[in-house]
């Protein structure tokens, strides 16, 4: 089979088992949970203690954050905030220790007016804790 028909049917079958992939990793949806209840130390609770939250944009990739507390009283301070944002994970991938997810965020501006965004996120995992995340740009929905 040529690698690009074998690449696409892999593809298709990892969509048409997507259920399956997050059952596979269920820490990551416990994250987005957690997240999504506003709760910093349930989401730590799934964090490796040497964390890191990368942005990449274009040709340049950056540190937002490094260590689990680090992340912890970011996120603590981000929940402050009053938008609340709610996320939800989509096509689902794995690949060894790393899972590629849609995420797509949801939150109401103070207007009242509803706004979305998803973005590809790679989540690393090591030691059943998650260890790297990687963020690329966000699209409107």
């Amino acid at each position: 089979m040529k690698p690009l028909l074998l690449a696409t049917a892999l593809l298709l079958s990892a969509c048409s088992q997507g259920e399956s992939l997050q059952q596979a990793h269920p820490l990551i949806q416990a994250h987005v949970d957690a997240f999504n209840a506003q709760d910093a130390q349930a989401m730590a609770e799934v964090e490796h203690p040497d964390i890191e939250w990368f942005s990449v944009n274009d040709s340049e990739m950056s540190i937002e954050v490094s260590g689990r507390e680090n992340l912890t009283n970011f996120m603590e301070s981000y929940f402050k905030s009053p938008v609340k944002t709610t996320g939800s994970l989509r096509d689902w991938s794995v690949n060894g220790d790393y899972v590629a997810v849609t995420e797509t965020a949801k939150w109401k501006t103070s207007s009242g007016e509803n706004k979305s965004q998803s973005s590809l996120t790679v989540y690393h995992i090591e030691d059943n804790l998650i260890r790297r995340v990687w963020y690329y740009p966000a699209v409107s929905n």
